[in-house]
Parts: C-alpha cells; sequence; structure tokens
C-alpha cells in the first residue's frame, strides 16, 4: 500500500534481503526485555554480523562495506518492522564507530574493530551527563593528564543499552571549562575497566536498558585517546547530521506496520452490525496517518539520497529527527485508539513502539534543540546566537 522509493535493482534486492533476515531470524524470537534482554540482543547482534549487516555503514577501507545512506535507511525500515521492538535491534553500526577506527590506537582497533564488526562486541557513546544532556559542549565530566595516563572522573548518563556494551567512546574535558567546545576530548575505554560504576534505570520502554555510570579515579593510557585531544566535541559533531537522518526511518518502518495491522484490524471488527473501518471516527485518523507517513517518507529518502551525493543536510536531518518522530507518534495513537483496549495490551505492538519512539523526541538532541538548528539554517547565526542569549 505504500510507494515504492528503491531506485535501483540493489535496493530492491538489499530490502528483500533484510526483510528475509526480519521474517526469519527477528520475529521467531521469544523476547522479555525484562528478563533477557542482554542475552537475546547479543545473538541478534552475532546473527546480523554474519549476515553482514552490522558493517554496511563502514568504509570499505575499515573493514566495511561502504554501504549507501539509503541502504542503511532501508535496513531501518525494515528491521523497525519486525516483532522485537526497540533497542534489542542489531542496527548497522553507527559513526562512533568510524572515528574509533580512524583515531585510536592501531593495536586497539586491531583487537575490537573485528569483534564489533562480526557482533561479538558492541560500542556506546557515553557524551550525555545528568547536567548537560543535549548541550556536549558543557560537559563536566573531566580527564587529567597524569605521565602516560589520563584519570578520568564524573558521571555518564542516561544512556540506552548501558548493560549490554562492551565499551564507550567518552566524552571528558581536558581544558578548562571556559573553553566550551574545544576542551572536550574522546577516549575508548573497555566497559569493565576498575573504576567505572554502573547504574540502571526504570524506563518507560523496558528495552531501553537505560541507566549510566560513573567514574571514579578511571585510568586510561594514552593509547585510548581517540584522535587528538581537544577535539572530540567536533569528532561527533561530524556524525550529527547522518545519525539525526538514520534513526527516524526505523520509526516509519514500526508505524507503517501498525498501520497495515490497524487498518485490517478495523476491516474485520464490528460493532452494530458492520465494519468499524465504515465509521468515520475510526477511518479518518489512520488514513490521516497514512497520508503523513507517506508524505514525510517520501522526503526523508530524498535528504538520504542527498547524503549520498554529498549534499549538506543539516537542516532537513534535524527535520528529520524530530517531525518524523512526532508524525510516528501521533500515528501509532490512533493505532491504539483504533484496536481499542486490545491497543493497550501487549497483544498488539502499537504501544510498546509508541513507547519506544517517543524517546526519539530527544535521542540525539531534544526535538527543542532540533528546531533551533532549523532556525539557524533558515534564519542566520546571528538570530541563533540571540536565541542562545550568547548576544
Amino acid at each position: 500500500m505504500w510507494v515504492g522509493q528503491d531506485k535501483t535493482e540493489e535496493e530492491q534486492l538489499f530490502r528483500e534481503s533484510i526483510r528475509r533476515f526480519v521474517i526469519e531470524t527477528i520475529n521467531p524470537v521469544t523476547f522479555d526485555a525484562k528478563k533477557d534482554y542482554k542475552t537475546t540482543s547479543r545473538k541478534l547482534y552475532r546473527k546480523a554480523g554474519e549476515r553482514g549487516i552490522l558493517s554496511l555503514s563502514i568504509p570499505q577501507e575499515l573493514g566495511g562495506q561502504g554501504g549507501t545512506a539509503v541502504l542503511q535507511g532501508i535496513a531501518r525500515e525494515e528491521m523497525g518492522r519486525g516483532k522485537v521492538i526497540g533497542y534489542g535491534l542489531p542496527w548497522p553500526l553507527s559513526w562512533t564507530h568510524v572515528n574509533f577506527a580512524e583515531g585510536c590506537s592501531g593495536d586497539l582497533v586491531k583487537e575490537w574493530m573485528p569483534r564489533f564488526l562480526n557482533g561479538e562486541a558492541s560500542l556506546g557513546l557515553a557524551s550525555t551527563e545528568p547536567k548537560s544532556g543535549s548541550d556536549v559542549a558543557s560537559i563536566v565530566a573531566n580527564g587529567v593528564k597524569k605521565g602516560d595516563k589520563y584519570i578520568l572522573n564524573g558521571e555518564k548518563g542516561p544512556m540506552s543499552s548501558v548493560s549490554t556494551t562492551d565499551a564507550f567512546i567518552i566524552l571528558a574535558r581536558t581544558g578548562t571549562n571556559d573553553a566550551g567546545a574545544r576542551g572536550v576530548t574522546a577516549f575508548f575505554a573497555e566497559a569493565d575497566r576498575p573504576g567505572i560504576e554502573y547504574y540502571q534505570l526504570e524506563a518507560m520502554e523496558d528495552s531501553a536498558d537505560l541507566g549510566g555510570f560513573r567514574m571514579n579515579n578511571l585510568e586510561l593510557s594514552l593509547d585510548h585517546v581517540v584522535g587528538e585531544e581537544g577535539k572530540g566535541f567536533y569528532q561527533q559533531m561530524k556524525a550529527f547530521d547522518i545519525e539525526r537522518a538514520i534513526m527516524p526511518m526505523a520509526y516509519l518502518g514500526a508505524t507503517m506496520d501498525s498501520l497495515e495491522l490497524s487498518l485490517e484490524y478495523a476491516k474485520n471488527r464490528e460493532v452494530w452490525g458492520r465494519p468499524i473501518a465504515t465509521y468515520e471516527g475510526v477511518m479518518f485518523p489512520l488514513i490521516e496517518a497514512v497520508t503523513k507517513v507517506e508524505s514525510i517518507r517520501s522526503f526523508c529518502y530524498q535528504v538520504l539520497r542527498n547524503y549520498d551525493e554529498r549534499k549538506r543536510i543539516t537542516k532537513e536531518a534535524a527535520m528529520m529527527r524530530w517531525y518524523v518522530t512526532r508524525v510516528c507518534l501521533d500515528a501509532l495513537d490512533a493505532c491504539i485508539q483504533a484496536n481499542g483496549a486490545q491497543g493497550y495490551t501487549d497483544n498488539v505492538p502499537h504501544q510498546r513502539r509508541y513507547r519506544w519512539v517517543r524517546a526519539g523526541l530527544f535521542g540525539h538532541g531534544t526535538q527543542e534543540i532540533q528546531k533551533l538548528v532549523i532556525a539557524r539554517e533558515i534564519l542566520g547565526k546571528e538570530i541563533y546566537d540571540q536565541a542562545l542569549g550568547r548576544k
């Protein structure tokens, strides 16, 4: 029922292969996020590694496939349609892995990169802090150089998948506080190192595996610095555009599947002798949701194609990050309502998907941050600086 977005035979074949992977490998999994998140997630990552899915987004010179942004979007969209919902899914690796491979010690890259690519190990980004979420340049966790090592102290979190992550890229302040973004350095740290104390948080969505950690004199040798000292913020900034654009594709896939299920339900569920789909109160919200999802989906694929053509997508990526999420939330809400009390249960995936997608309004920057980015691109930096109180 959806407009085809695949422009080449390669894209069509790739979509079919990911769809088969979801049907054959992901959908049969019985997934209880509270009981077996870690083991189930790891199994799925290894299966995805065997199929080459994890390496899709990694450049060929770093051992990956060098797949296009469009292919990454297709992978996210198709996985989003699966029965395992949210954070346990084996997404293609992110720009954080590229930063690690390009900027870290050769020995560490040789040891860890093959494990990331085959799904044996996972890498997370620890940038957020309790008092500086979207404002990465204002982080206070610090790293002090002492001889041939750095000593890190401070707190990181909240972050997802905290209990399943085997290593982190940690952003810490190595310069003075007034240096802002210029004083932030990226470090690679194995998750089981002494000096890291983990904690878990109860979240709206169980599969978020939400938590954080405190660093108490965490010692890292100089070879654990990723890139140049003081450049960690800018290294990560390179990834923001494409990562903001890629993640909403999974939300689209989940929402499309829920709309299909809900429309079918509405055609077969009868009240007062006729299908509930014949009542405008049920029909119109679902049709409006389909219209919005169809429209925004076409926009999303065009943005990904622009990225593949080396065009700047800062404004459009920010639009995708907040607006696609909002459209999907409204559509999932319509699905829950159309299903009545059933929509509020685990018998159908809609409410689980709603809780998962809801995190999209603050992940990779809140929706308010995304709107500021858009305003800067449209209105100019002077207006943007005034909005932030810089003038």
